[in-house]
């Protein structure tokens, strides 16, 4: 994270984040009940019922240029210059002097990582602009990743700063092609745990100007921030519970070699290596294992790599 000092700052003018609903003030819809349906995830509730830490979250459909909060986010590229919806905005609004610094200042901004600026003409002090990963299923661990440290080393920046409010955009912009619901489960769980193990922001407000776009963590918030002792209860079958930090956590891969029935062996070798028949114990393990079996081949061996 990069904090950069402006002389220029302008104080909120006013609470206006006082109308702003908190996640303990929202109802949550009916649960469905998985009981004897299927087996629970998790044996107990991950993320438990607090209402204190619900009174801390908020989710918010507007502009976020609007929001008199002493941190706003911006989403944006590595030169700080991507035009988004969200990033337009903010630019028209804090005046030509956030983009003037942007410039003389050179500043620069890796993906996950976060650099503050001021705020200029906005009602906030501080923009911390962060800068979200590509999503390609191939690579899809490193970009989850990645986005989680969009959201957390922004929260981090927001604590440095003193902040008492942070409203966070949605960082994965359209154009990033992350899976909605991926992209709400890493925001939510980072947050989540963020707000678990630090007090500075006191609130923080998820915001976007799109219904749609909101939707996703609208209906997977009550999993990472359950209203009641039977929300969290319920959650068992669906949160995933990442990491600490609410990084996430990825199937490992492990190796697995046994022997290949199908080398070319002398009698010699056939003592050392004896020949496997279909209902043998070991041929049985790697017929019922997990997941499917990538096998490597030599002369007499198989390793087969099992995701799990």
């Amino acid at each position: 994270m990069t904090v950069l000092e402006n002389e220029v700052m302008r104080a909120p003018a006013g609470a206006v984040i006082g109308a702003v609903t908190r996640w303990s003030q929202v109802p949550h819809a009916p649960l469905t009940d998985y009981t004897g349906k299927a087996a629970p995830l998790h044996a107990y509730p991950v993320f438990t019922y607090d209402d204190a830490i619900n009174n801390r979250f908020a989710i918010w459909q507007g502009d976020i240029a609007t929001l008199e909060v002493d941190v706003i986010t911006n989403t944006s590229d590595e030169t700080l210059t991507e035009c988004n919806a969200v990033s337009e905005r903010i630019m028209s609004t804090a005046g030509p002097d956030l983009k003037e610094e942007i410039i003389t200042r050179a500043h620069e901004c890796r993906t996950g990582e976060a650099v503050v600026t001021g705020g200029y003409s906005l009602r906030s002090r501080h923009v911390v602009h962060t800068v979200s990963p590509k999503y390609l299923a191939k690579y899809h661990s490193a970009a989850e990743n990645s986005l989680h440290n969009c959201y957390k080393n922004v929260l981090h920046a927001a604590g440095e700063l003193g902040a008492r409010s942070l409203a966070l955009c949605v960082v994965n912009t359209p154009r990033r092609n992350f899976p909605p619901d991926v992209a709400a489960h890493v925001a939510l769980r980072t947050i989540r745990r963020y707000l678990e193990q630090n007090l500075a922001p006191h609130l923080v407000i998820l915001t976007s100007n799109c219904g749609a776009e909101l939707a996703p963590f609208t209906a997977l918030a009550g999993l990472y921030f359950p209203r009641s002792a039977l929300e969290a209860e319920a959650a068992r079958w669906a949160v995933q519970p990442g990491g600490a930090a609410g990084e996430p956590i990825h199937p490992e891969r492990r190796i697995r070699i046994i022997h290949n029935p199908h080398s070319h062996t002398t009698l010699a070798e056939k003592r050392v290596f004896p020949k496997r028949s279909a209902t043998h114990p070991l041929a049985s393990s790697v017929a019922g294992a997990h997941g499917g079996c990538h096998f490597m081949q030599n002369d007499r061996l198989l390793i087969c790599l099992l995701s799990h």
